[in-house]
């Protein structure tokens, strides 16, 4: 494994030395050491979060060294290291080539968008780095989408919540994996790997909303709202984020916001339908289905597992427009669909676009397919701003399109106008 950063004692300032490396879990560590006064520490390797903020850990007292790190990811540490297990856990081993410069990809986490994030980094390893051979440690809910052409998958089984578990067990089980090899690296699993180094479909096995084929189908729209009991639709009337915790959880009591959102749900899906009266509308995620007129498409449910997972993907991949709150929920379908309208709650602007996975190169066809809008919109203007996706996206493609206003392209003279014919035509037919 590569050594941590260049760190130095907290206590006299001379630079640490590395004893080895030690992965419990989610953390990928150093174990260092001081010459001058002999304390012990453990720091996160260069992966993940820990780019921008490793962390030093005091193997003796616990505590940690964290002057520019946000307060969660020291947190997460510390806590695992006092409430730290030796415990064995189900640790599947899958091998397909012999390992000879083996790369780790640590995709393990306690958030769900996190450990997504990271295994979308797989892809740079197959295809750019022949050489080297991707071991992926992955949760089991992620397994199915590790991509074709890893050398090895070990799999823990560990559910989400204990995904920022310190396992001593898991350690000393990832270090026999590697056995007797001299050395192995480690990936540095970007938290959000550019849209150009991976492909969404080797990972799910389900080609995104074919985009050329938008029109094909107007007269009969599916549009998906991506539905999540945690994190609802409706309107912010507290100003900070602690009392809209509070309203939230109350409300999560006694009901209301749950009741709101089923109704502005509702809202869009009768509006839109007016105007496309052969929508197809379904609402999808991880709740208890019921309470939904018999029109739209309820595709919720309790438990999830990869087969729903697959379905899930292949409902979004079919959606020429997706709906939803912003968080991980996100992820895939933004990957899969054929534009997005997302809804941002007033105190998570700073994580604009964390949550959503783009195609595609050019950025105005981008800003157009990918719409984020505060979480006091209207159903109204909700809907309004998805007819206009629906109805005016050959607009876009034809009047932005590199392919319709760059003086290199020009071939045929007449495309213009045919393509200005049938933009209008899907647009009449869309309403009939």
């Amino acid at each position: 494994m590569p050594e941590g950063p260049d760190r130095t004692c907290p206590r006299c300032g001379t630079r640490l030395a590395v004893n080895g490396w030690y992965i419990p879990g989610m953390r990928n560590l150093a174990d260092l050491f001081c010459t001058q006064c002999g304390r012990e520490f453990y720091g996160d390797l260069f992966a993940g979060q820990a780019l921008y903020t490793p962390i030093l850990l005091d193997k003796a007292s616990g505590k940690v060294h964290h002057p520019f790190s946000p307060f969660w990811f020291a947190d997460w540490l510390e806590k695992s290291y006092a409430q730290r297990i030796n415990i064995a856990v189900g640790f599947t081993v899958e091998s397909f080539r012999a390992l000879k410069t083996p790369v780790l990809l640590n995709c393990l986490d306690t958030l769900y968008g996190h450990g997504l994030l990271k295994l979308l980094n797989a892809q740079h390893y197959l295809e750019h780095c022949p050489d080297m051979d991707l071991v992926v440690l992955v949760p089991h809910y992620l397994r199915w989408m590790v991509p074709d052409g890893v050398a090895a998958v070990w799999t823990l089984d560990l559910p989400l919540r204990r995904g920022v578990e310190w396992n001593d067990w898991v350690a000393q089980k990832i270090r026999q994996q590697f056995g007797k090899l001299d050395g192995a690296w480690l990936s540095l699993a970007f938290s959000h790997p550019h849209p150009d180094s991976y492909k969404i479909e080797d990972f799910t096995r389900v080609r995104p909303f074919p985009i050329e084929e938008w029109n094909d189908s107007l007269g009969a729209p599916k549009v998906t709202f991506i539905y999540r009991e945690d994190r609802l639709w409706h309107h912010q009337a507290f100003s900070s984020a602690f009392t809209r915790r509070v309203a939230r959880k109350l409300s999560r009591v006694m009901g209301w916001s749950a009741l709101k959102q089923r109704r502005r749900i509702v809202g869009v899906a009768e509006r839109l339908r007016q105007t496309f009266p052969g929508l197809d509308f379904a609402v999808a995620g991880l709740a208890k289905a019921g309470g939904l007129p018999r029109w739209i498409n309820d595709l919720r449910t309790e438990r999830v597992n990869d087969e729903v997972e697959r379905n899930w993907c292949e409902r979004y991949a079919a959606s020429h427009v997706v709906i939803g709150v912003h968080g991980s929920n996100m992820l895939l379908p933004s990957a899969h669909a054929g534009a997005v309208v997302e809804l941002m709650p007033a105190d998570r602007w700073g994580n604009m676009l964390q949550d959503l996975l783009f195609s595609g190169s050019d950025v105005r066809e981008s800003l157009f397919r990918w719409r984020v809008v505060p979480l006091s919109v209207e159903p109204a203007d909700c809907a309004n701003m998805v007819s206009s996706l629906l109805i005016d996206f050959n607009n876009c493609i034809i009047t932005m399109d590199p392919s319709f206003c760059k003086h290199d392209r020009v071939t045929d003279l007449t495309r213009w106008s045919v393509a200005w014919q049938r933009h209008l035509a899907a647009r009449f037919a869309s309403r009939s």
